[in-house]
């Protein structure tokens, strides 16, 4: 069996991020031209389209392919009905620059990574339920957060992932710090 290159079309700026669903059949691609494209693996052809309606520089997809959070960057998070493309909810985030969406592995939650105007660096948990219910509530804003972290002073947060069960956050700064942030005890292990 040989492999052989593909090439998918879709964006009219460069792909900032690629993601397959949790059972790979669905790819998702997004981009500073403001849309967030999902193509069907096995008959590699674009089969949504959603717009961010801002840069998107990170997403990510609930296991079972139903959510899907693009980050609006000088908005917040965003978050749809992949079935049908619908805006369930935004969540709107202080800062200038929103960085990074993850949901946790069990996709209870979700950490979204951003700087404020004085370019320092936050890590904000929210409750995935919550996002939903207070875009049902149609308000401007945001819910109330689960935590928040704040970035070391002379460090860049650069990257997030989840850890095991939830219960813990990796994070890695601009001058090659690893840090694992325990989420119960709200403390730096």
């Amino acid at each position: 069996m040989s492999m052989q290159p593909i090439y998918l079309t879709g964006h009219a700026r460069p792909v900032l991020k690629v993601q397959f669903n949790y059972d790979g059949d669905l790819l998702f691609t997004c981009s500073d031209d403001k849309t967030v494209c999902v193509y069907n693996t096995h008959l590699l052809e674009r089969v949504g389209l959603f717009q961010i309606k801002d840069s998107c520089k990170s997403i990510d997809v609930s296991k079972d392919s139903k959510l899907l959070f693009a980050t609006a960057v000088t908005k917040g998070v965003k978050i749809f009905d992949v079935s049908n493309g619908e805006e369930l909810s935004m969540i709107e985030i202080p800062g200038i620059q929103i960085k990074q969406v993850e949901l946790s592995f069990s996709d209870k939650f979700f950490v979204v990574l951003y700087e404020d105007r004085n370019r320092e660096s936050f890590i904000r948990i929210y409750s995935v339920k919550d996002a939903l219910e207070w875009g049902k509530l149609n308000k401007a804003g945001s819910p109330e957060c689960v935590k928040e972290i704040k970035g070391p002073k002379d460090h860049d947060i650069n990257y997030v992932k989840w850890g095991a069960l939830d219960k813990t956050i990796y994070y890695c700064t601009s001058r090659g710090r690893l840090l694992r942030y325990d989420v119960e005890e709200s403390q730096v292990i």
